[in-house]
């Protein structure tokens, strides 16, 4: 059995924090050989480049409000929604909130920056 903790704000660093290719701010808690689980924030306003993987992806979202767009639908997230977003989708995720958007980033199999397309329209 393994417990981690998951910040509620990146000041309690327990590893070192990125921000991603696509432009989330984000720091990795798990990866092994069967998923990736990950810790990610966007601040007010913000939101990261359109992108595509080709694995499975679930968003968990913490905190916040925002607006996801898979392909070209279009939802509104808030704290508590599971989004579920199939391999080879393009997806962007924005906080229209008035807080930070906290959020977790399931990843299966896990994530390979290798296998992760980048659209530069942000």
């Amino acid at each position: 059995m393994k417990i981690k903790k998951i910040p509620a704000v990146f000041e309690e660093k327990e590893t070192d924090v990125t921000r991603s290719k696509d432009g989330v701010l984000v720091f990795e808690i798990e990866k092994n050989n069967e998923y990736s689980i990950a810790y990610g924030e966007l601040a007010v306003g913000e939101k990261n480049k359109k992108h595509k993987l080709e694995m499975q992806e679930l968003y968990y979202i913490i905190q916040g409000i925002g607006k996801i767009i898979v392909e070209s639908r279009e939802e509104v997230i808030k704290k508590g929604a599971l989004i579920i977003i199939p391999e080879n989708t393009t997806q962007q995720i924005q906080n229209t909130g008035q807080e930070k958007l906290k959020f977790l980033m399931i990843v299966n199999p896990p994530f390979d920056s290798e296998k992760e397309e980048i659209y530069e329209d942000k």
